[in-house]
């Protein structure tokens, strides 16, 4: 139930964001936002810290600097963000129990965040070393020859992955909703019931909540399933990999 509060707040927030050019649906899940001071480098000394509200996203980071301070509507302007994919961080500055550095690796700008205790700096290192870690094992899996199996016309079929990823067009990928099976098609295979909350951390992951049901359509030797989510009065239909393990199965 503490969930439902969260996320409300956290869609308010987003609302109020000014000024930021790229559609925020396709940068996947929001995973925190926090105020910090956050100081800035490129390249030359460091500038004086200024206060940014800054959100973390499964794909982007983004610093926006606050107005109207003190409402109770305080509103966002966006200022800078660092894609996920670039994104570098070193977890520590010597002496600064509450800052870490986050930075580009196709920029020479970085930024330099103190957060308003130790205990939301571990938060967000913790986090952010955790989408880091998955991004590198995605990168590295694409490299490795791992068979996965689809149901194609309701046969198993094996092949290494280096042949292709399955095609998969999950929102946190492109920001597109996957078409939906062909009429008559999902009504012929069987939906399963979510058994657990799956939060997705990799790109080609989505989300999946206890109670909601999923069309099973392919297995990998990771302990994943590709499956495919109709849409809701909640969210857009989904494509991409849940844990079996949410699902019930093994």
């Amino acid at each position: 139930m503490s969930l439902v509060p969260k996320r409300c707040n956290d869609m308010m927030n987003l609302g109020r964001l000014q000024d930021y050019e790229g559609k925020l649906t396709s940068q996947g899940k929001l995973l925190q936002q926090e105020t910090f001071c956050v100081g800035e480098q490129d390249g030359g000394v460091l500038s004086r810290s200024k206060e940014r509200r800054v959100f973390l996203f499964e794909q982007i980071v983004i610093f926006s600097e606050l107005l109207r301070k003190g409402s109770n509507n305080p509103g966002y302007q966006f200022k800078n963000s660092i894609k996920v994919s670039y994104l570098a961080m070193q977890d520590g500055v010597d002496g600064e129990p509450c800052k870490f550095v986050l930075w580009s690796r196709d920029s020479a700008e970085r930024f330099t965040l103190q957060a308003p205790s130790a205990g939301v700096k571990e938060t967000w290192v913790e986090t952010i070393g955790t989408l880091l870690d998955a991004q590198n094992n995605f990168l590295s899996a694409l490299q490795s020859p791992i068979e996965y199996q689809r149901k194609e016309g309701g046969i198993s079929v094996t092949r290494p992955l280096s042949a292709g990823l399955p095609p998969l067009a999950p929102p946190t990928a492109n920001g597109h909703a996957p078409q939906p099976p062909p009429d008559g098609e999902q009504e012929d295979q069987e939906l399963v019931l979510v058994q657990q909350d799956f939060v997705a951390v990799r790109e080609d992951e989505i989300s999946v909540f206890c109670g909601e049901k999923v069309q099973i359509l392919a297995s990998n030797q990771q302990g994943q399933s590709l499956v495919y989510r109709p849409a809701n009065s909640d969210s857009p239909a989904a494509e991409g990999w849940v844990a079996r393990g949410a699902l019930g199965t093994h």
